[in-house]
């Protein structure tokens, strides 16, 4: 495992490697399925979309790393919302171009997203994804759960956002509790806000 602290950063061809799992891991997340619907184009936009996200989070955040496995834990400071002047630092900021109405819609999707939902001490983890043919085996438990010993030892709260209720389910199991939700009707989807409350329970 390896752990990129704020103010260490990752080079960009091993950002593009995460940003090409992370489209395959992201197929068929409920906002992106909205937002895109033929899948091997969301694949793609999905990628250039990761690519933003990481480019942003890298030298920012915590970044948790499985290289074996391919897999990637970010925790993100909650507060810090991602705004337009964070695509221009991405790369690959001309696929806002070619995929501009997916990237609208994506937008839109997040939208009712409030981050006032989660204290100014809060870290979240934004985002977490594993290689299809290793998912299941636990790595993203093991890349999750050293965050948040790591996080929790350094005073953080800890949260997250969740749309499916399989993901639910799964971060109930680690620990979290759902404490809020909000909603986009318009693509039937309803986000979920999550705390870590495993170390008030032992």
């Amino acid at each position: 495992m390896k752990i990129y602290k704020p103010g260490e950063k990752m080079d960009k061809k091993e950002l593009r490697a995460y940003a090409k799992i992370a489209g395959e891991a992201y197929a068929d997340d409920p906002v992106h399925c909205y937002a895109t619907k033929n899948r091997e184009r969301r694949k793609r936009f999905v990628y250039h979309f990761m690519m933003e996200r990481l480019s942003t989070s890298n030298g920012e955040d915590y970044i948790y790393v499985d290289e074996e496995n391919g897999a990637m834990c970010v925790w993100r400071y909650a507060r810090n919302e991602y705004t337009v002047l964070d695509f221009l630092r991405c790369p690959d900021w001309l696929y806002l171009y070619w995929f501009w109405p997916n990237t609208i819609r994506t937008l839109m999707a997040y939208s009712p997203l409030d981050v006032k939902n989660f204290s100014e001490n809060t870290w979240i983890i934004s985002p977490v994804f594993v290689k299809p043919e290793n998912q299941g085996k636990g790595v993203a438990t093991k890349l999750i759960k050293q965050g948040i010993e790591d996080l929790s030892a350094l005073g953080y709260e800890l949260g997250l956002e969740a749309q499916s209720e399989k993901n639910i389910k799964y971060y109930e199991k680690l620990g979290f509790k759902v404490t809020g939700s909000s909603t986009f009707e318009k693509g039937n989807l309803t986000h979920c806000y999550m705390m870590y409350e495993g170390n008030k329970q032992e």
